[in-house]
């Protein structure tokens, strides 16, 4: 692919923006590794998490929100991690300091939005591995982070190079192509690029790391291809959905082995994409817990 000429030195300011991208608050790094180690308790995450009263106030309401749904009142955050599972901390922890890092609004950058798309997917990505649960064993939560996460990139653009990626959205809009590829044209790096370099920087874990770096180009993940297929398809299900970033926006192609790998037949397909319609609403509360 052939960019413009000047997104070499585009693409240098991006790099050396991400140099000064802060790091996450410590103790986020530390409830991440506590949540990803195999000899962690419940208790343990619960004493962590209560060192911050913000999380504790957004753990308990998470956890007793519609969005999930659990019949009696949760009043101990210990009893939140037990009920919740790790990887649904992990996805309320990452997200809301995501959030905390990059609060501002930009001319031309709907933040709700970007957070809806991403919660949507997040949803999606749930919803086909409960679909699947019989025949794939894989976290529907683990699938919910990797979901919310997986276009991080854009907020690192948005932050750093905005002028350039207003450009960037000019250009995808006027060619009719795909924003990724915009992004490879103008600024000479994707914002799947951005997350290999975010997953470094704040040593995520590998199933993250992946789901950042192939939701585009699932074919090219050596690990974890379930994941990372799952959240490609969750991307373009939100997206067929009206849920993208942009309005009228270039949806990206569908890999034509996901629905092989994943198994997802055109039945399959409908009752998923059904149970998608009628779950959109419940990204509105998740998203008003993590803001």
């Amino acid at each position: 692919m052939q960019v413009s000429h000047s997104a070499r030195e585009r693409y240098q300011r991006v790099i050396e923006s991400i140099d000064n991208l802060p790091s996450l608050p410590a103790i986020v790094t530390r409830l991440m590794q506590v949540v990803n180690s195999p000899d962690t308790s419940a208790d343990d995450a619960a004493k962590l998490i209560e060192k911050d009263p913000a999380l504790t106030s957004k753990m308990l309401r998470l956890a007793n929100s519609a969005f999930y749904g659990i019949p009696r009142s949760i009043s101990s955050v210990a009893s939140a991690v037990v009920i919740l599972g790790f990887n649904t901390i992990r996805s309320l922890v990452l997200s809301a300091s995501v959030m905390q890092m990059f609060p501002g609004e930009k001319s031309g950058f709907d933040k709700d939005r970007f957070w809806k798309h991403s919660i949507v997917c997040a949803i999606a990505a749930k919803i086909m591995v409960r679909h699947f649960m019989s025949i794939r064993m894989m976290d529907p939560e683990s699938a919910f982070c990797a979901g919310i996460l997986h276009d991080i990139g854009k907020l690192i653009f948005n932050e750093f190079v905005h002028d350039d990626y207003m450009e960037a959205f000019e250009f995808s809009a006027k060619k009719k192509v795909p924003l990724v590829q915009a992004e490879k044209m103008i600024l000479g790096i994707d914002h799947a690029e951005i997350g290999k370099i975010l997953s470094d920087k704040w040593a995520l874990p590998l199933d993250l790391e992946f789901s950042l770096v192939y939701h585009h180009e699932p074919a090219a993940a050596n690990n974890i291809t379930d994941l990372v297929t799952t959240v490609h398809m969750a991307d373009i299900l939100a997206n067929r959905l009206g849920m993208g970033l942009i309005d009228d926006g270039i949806c990206n192609d569908e890999w034509n082995q996901a629905r092989a790998v994943l198994k997802i037949t055109d039945e399959d397909y409908s009752r998923i994409f059904s149970t998608l319609e009628s779950s959109v609403e419940k990204s509105v509360e998740f998203l008003s817990i993590i803001n």
